[in-house]
């Protein structure tokens, strides 16, 4: 046995046979390229569809990186793009098919929202990248170009493909797929046939897959709470923050940044004149530099990417909570597009165009500016308000002075943290009315009742009259808003004997009409419910379309400031699109504008008519009545 052993341990094994580097590659562990990085080593723009012809650069449009690494991202399932028109949306889509093609191949869906659209798509733009791309066309069968299909599966060497359109509800609920391109999505159906929403369709088919799932729905967007609208704001929602060269700071691209140059008079230039001169610059927020279209460049080229409720600081850091949510949303607008495709004097000859358009009455114009150029969606106004167009009611009058005409007061309280807005009104015959006096009240918590001392002193004083200055005028009915401090405004209420006050406050289920009557403090009291918006529409006639002193007319006193007129021109009136219906509603314009004398006229209008101001008699009725009495006693004789 010990011979057979030793015998054993000298046989010499032959040496391994060294790989071949064709087995080392194939053996060895690849790193998967992201979409941008697929898009910068591999990808080929066609001459059929660009004048840039040849290698795809991500310096053209930098924003792009971090959506499309963000469809690389295990933990992302679902990309939501909401952008201008021509920000390369569709090319970053066409660059997360080529790397699925050739770094991660999976059953993927295109779809659009027609077939027509279909169709064009693959014509126009997915078969020129095959035919560009030579690590594409190597996958398809034979390297044919025109294997690819449109409403039928294209089976290539690694994967399926399917193209197909949203109205089509046997296109969008065949197969199993793994990763999804919603292309327009907002133009989209929002039903197929008797089934679900195109979106839904669309998810029931990736259930297979749910664990690598991806969704990328890049569009234009339409309108407010559409069905793309409700899916974006469902997101992270991520704004790009640029950085100023000058200063350092970081801000969100807005359109209210850019300053264009006007007539003496304030009206915008021509379109022409932003276009093709230098009319029109992009503005620092922070420092007030002026930008050149290279200073906005670079601007954009450093830009970061944050949820919304996130800032960005000086040094690039995102500050506030993060929150890992597995559906993103970027916004692009065309502030954010290179120089050599958009400027800001188009932008601002655009919307000079849009504008003068909308004056004329046509407000599609506008809406394609806000949609295409802005990437914003388009929100139907029905009222809009603009403080400009108030200046012209402001009189000669001074405050605190009942002009004549005035025949009853009212007053509208609104109550705050810590203080009191108000606003005297008063009324004449057919609806005119007079802006008597409005103040903000300093007053301490109003949680506390003896807080509200100043309140009631201010509601029991009475007002001279101008025709008779030793005659003086008091308020006929206040109304004070409870929906803030409901018990405290009731015992407040009850308190108050100098005038007669009521508690009010806005009920959205008030529908019909326009309040309703709700007994309170154990039946010893009447609490109105108000319908607002019909009250606000009264309002709204009365300061923005009334333009001549008279009937229906309102006057402000010649002190009336640019701070009261920023309230009351606040809100606006919009086609809110709900779950049910499009309800026509007043709605702040931006959620840090102050409306607070907004809502006290709209509280004050309503205690004008409990106190009978839609009955107020013409002044000059008893000299014509006294008249017809003469004339009858001289025809009876």
């Amino acid at each position: 046995m010990a011979n057979s052993k030793l015998k054993i341990e000298n046989i010499k094994l032959p040496s391994p046979l060294p790989l071949q580097p064709e087995e080392e590659d194939l053996l060895s562990r690849r790193k998967r390229l992201s979409v941008s990085q697929w898009a910068e080593k591999y990808r080929r723009l066609s001459a059929k569809t660009t004048n840039l012809a040849g290698d795809w650069s991500n310096d053209y449009c930098p924003y792009l990186i971090e959506i499309m690494d963000s469809l690389s991202d295990i933990g992302t399932r679902e990309v939501w793009v909401q952008k201008c028109a021509q920000s390369a949306g569709t090319e970053a889509g066409l660059n997360f098919l080529g790397q699925t093609v050739c770094e991660d191949p999976a059953p993927m869906l295109i779809a659009m929202p027609t077939e027509d659209i279909a169709k064009k798509r693959l014509r126009t733009r997915i078969k020129p990248m095959f035919e560009a791309t030579p690590q594409l066309i190597a996958h398809l069968p034979d390297e044919d170009i025109d294997n690819l299909n449109i409403g039928q599966e294209t089976v290539l060497d690694n994967m399926i493909l399917f193209i197909a359109w949203s109205n089509s509800a046997a296109a969008l609920s065949d197969m199993p797929i793994c990763k999804v391109i919603a292309d327009e999505a907002a133009k989209f159906s929002e039903g197929v046939g008797a089934e679900a929403g195109s979106y839904d369709l669309l998810r029931d088919r990736m259930t297979t897959f749910f664990a690598r799932s991806k969704l990328y729905a890049p569009s234009t967007p339409v309108l407010k709470n559409d069905m793309f609208d409700v899916e974006f704001c469902e997101t992270d929602m991520r704004n790009d923050w640029i950085r100023c060269i000058r200063c350092g700071q970081r801000h969100i691209p807005k359109w209210a940044y850019v300053e264009m140059q006007k007539t003496s008079d304030r009206k915008l230039l021509s379109h022409k004149d932003y276009l093709l001169g230098d009319c029109a610059h992009y503005v620092c927020p922070h420092c007030e530099a002026v930008w050149s279209e290279r200073d906005r460049w670079a601007a954009v080229c450093s830009g970061i990417w944050a949820p919304a409720g996130c800032t960005v600081d000086v040094d690039g850091k995102i500050c506030g909570k993060v929150f890992s949510n597995p559906h993103k949303g970027f916004q692009i607008s065309g502030m954010m597009l290179y120089p050599g495709f958009m400027t800001i004097g188009r932008l601002a000859g655009e919307w000079a165009k849009a504008q003068t358009a909308k004056n004329s009455g046509n407000i599609k114009p506008l809406q394609n500016f806000i949609n295409s150029r802005l990437g914003e969606p388009f929100e139907e106004r029905e009222k809009e308000t603009d403080e400009n167009k108030l200046v012209i009611h402001i009189g000669n009058y001074a405050p605190g002075v009942v002009p004549a005409g005035v025949q009853i007061l009212s007053a509208g309280i609104d109550v705050q943290l810590d203080h009191f807005w108000v606003w005297v009104l008063g009324w004449g015959w057919m609806s005119e009315v007079w802006s008597i006096f409005e103040q903000r009240i300093e007053s301490g918590d109003t949680k506390d009742l003896e807080n509200y001392q100043p309140l009631r002193e201010f509601l029991s004083m009475t007002w001279p009259m101008a025709t008779a200055p030793d005659k003086k005028m008091a308020i006929r009915k206040a109304a004070i808003d409870c929906n803030y401090r409901p018990d405290i405004v009731l015992d407040f209420c009850r308190q108050v004997t100098e005038v007669d006050i009521i508690p009010v406050r806005g009920d959205d289920t008030v529908r019909s009409r326009v309040f309703r009557a709700v007994k309170v403090a154990g039946g010893t009291m009447i609490r109105y419910d108000l319908n607002v918006n019909i009250l606000k529409d009264r309002l709204y006639r009365l300061l923005y379309d009334s333009t001549a002193p008279g009937p229906g007319y309102f006057h402000l006193h010649k002190e009336t400031t640019s701070e009261v007129l920023k309230h009351l021109s606040a809100e606006e009136q919009r086609r809110i699109r709900t779950r049910r219906r499009i309800e026509v509603m007043w709605v702040k314009k931006d959620s840090h504008l102050p409306n607070h004398l907004w809502d006290c006229g709209m509280m004050a209008t309503f205690a004008a008519e409990l106190a009978g101001a839609r009955t107020l008699r013409d002044p000059s009725e008893p000299l014509l009545i006294k008249r017809r009495q003469i004339g009858m006693l001289n025809r009876l004789k």
